[in-house]
């Protein structure tokens, strides 16, 4: 029956799209807790790019675990950054999508108890623009 066929359909669009969200709510705690343990702002454009880059307190940390939290914290947000990409510019997901996959994962993450500050939650300001 057609109806079946589009139930089917529909849950499983919406299995897929709990699945991104709760990949998207992982790694954006991820990124809070490293972004809190290396005592690293990320609430702006300015803060992440200064945490993607490799300054002269980085190059003392060689080899320390610091080090290593903040490799993992540049890749993660190189990661959730061309996964976000690859979203919106996606005929199935789009730019709305998109945005409203991460901001849900993050509602969720303050659902859970998470600080509203806590480094790299506030996505709000990056949306900016685009119309649901």
């Amino acid at each position: 029956m057609p109806t079946e066929a589009a139930n089917r359909h529909s849950e499983a669009l919406a299995l897929r799209l709990d699945r991104m969200v709760a990949h998207m709510e992982a790694v954006a705690a991820r990124i809070a807790f490293l972004g809190r343990a290396l005592d690293l702002p990320l609430r702006t454009p300015a803060d992440i790019q200064t945490a993607l880059e490799c300054d002269a307190d980085c190059q003392e940390q060689r080899g320390t675990r610091q080090m290593r939290m903040r490799e993992e914290l540049r890749g993660l947000l190189v990661m959730r950054y061309t996964v976000v990409a690859r979203m919106a510019a996606s005929v199935q997901v789009g730019a709305p999508a998109a945005r409203d996959i991460l901001l849900v994962a993050n509602d969720r993450l303050l659902a859970r108890g998470f600080d509203a500050g806590a480094p790299g939650l506030n996505l709000r300001p990056l949306f900016e623009g685009i119309d649901a």
